[in-house]
């Protein structure tokens, strides 16, 4: 029996686990400092905290636009990278809303998890 995961410092960062862990066959394992969240044997998503900073790398196609809109005001905390993936980093008090991380890490899982997956989230 695997042992269970720590907890989070942060309650934004026990939220997002929370969501990403009610994907459909989503399991919460390790990938150097951060937890990577897999669907069907594929990674959508990665967070990690060190100090007072939240970090998660997710990727987006969809709403891409919307995150280089925020990279270009703010690239310390909104970076994009190759291949649609974002790195967000963030002070746990000053995370994005809720309901845009629930939203991206959806959009993330639905990229990367395996079709027959998706389609589980789809009822």
């Amino acid at each position: 029996m695997a042992d269970a995961p720590e907890s989070f410092t942060h309650p934004i960062s026990e939220k997002i686990r929370t969501h990403a862990m009610s994907l459909p066959e989503t399991v919460e394992g390790s990938s150097c400092v951060n937890r990577a969240f897999t669907a069907g044997g594929k990674n959508f998503a990665f967070l990690g905290e060190k100090d007072d900073e939240c970090k998660l790398r997710i990727k987006l196609a969809a709403s891409l636009p919307e995150i280089e809109a925020r990279a270009s005001n703010d690239a310390d905390r909104w970076q994009v990278g190759s291949g649609g993936w974002v790195l967000l980093v963030f002070p746990p008090g000053d995370a994005p809303k809720i309901t845009d991380l629930r939203r991206w890490l959806t959009e993330s899982f639905r990229l990367l998890a395996p079709k027959k997956v998706v389609a589980r989230l789809d009822g």
